[in-house]
């Protein structure tokens, strides 16, 4: 006489398996996560080119409510509002290693913007300027509209 005894059911996961799928799961999160480090990362131009669109914004508008001309002076490290107190201040260091350089409309290049000025008449029109800023870390410029005196996409 045979005993035949009932076919063996699997229940459950083999310790191998859950290790193996654990290891892919750690794997995918790894190179996800990695990937999305990168969009941490701050914009070394954003402060730089928001701070300069919000002072020629304000010296246009200044330059129109008073009735008198505004003017943006550009240093080496700095570029500054003359005549004015902005609200968020009328001066703006530049961070360590950045560099302005200015193009003027119908001019041949791109000029160092050390000791350049930038005029807002009070007919609420500036000179059509482009900025550029430059470090290390790249380059961003700005093209300035001659009667908002904000930039242009």
């Amino acid at each position: 006489m045979t005993t035949s005894f009932p076919p063996l059911r699997r229940h459950g996961f083999t310790l191998m398996e859950l290790i193996v799928v654990m290891s892919i799961m750690m794997l995918i999160i790894g190179i996800g996560f990695g990937s999305f480090a990168y969009f941490d990362q701050e914009d070394p131009f954003e402060k730089p080119a928001q701070r300069l669109t919000t002072m020629s914004k304000y010296a246009l508008n200044t330059a129109v409510l008073q009735h008198r001309g505004m003017t943006i002076r550009f240093d080496k490290n700095s570029f500054t509002v003359l005549g004015a107190e902005v609200p968020d201040g009328s001066q703006y260091q530049l961070p360590k290693g950045m560099k302005v350089l200015i193009k003027h409309m119908g001019g041949k290049g791109w000029e160092d913007a050390e000791g350049q000025f930038w005029h807002f008449g009070e007919q609420g029109i500036c000179e059509p300027l482009r900025v550029r800023f430059e470090s290390k870390d790249g380059i961003r410029d700005l093209v300035f509209h001659p009667l908002t005196g904000g930039t242009v996409d």
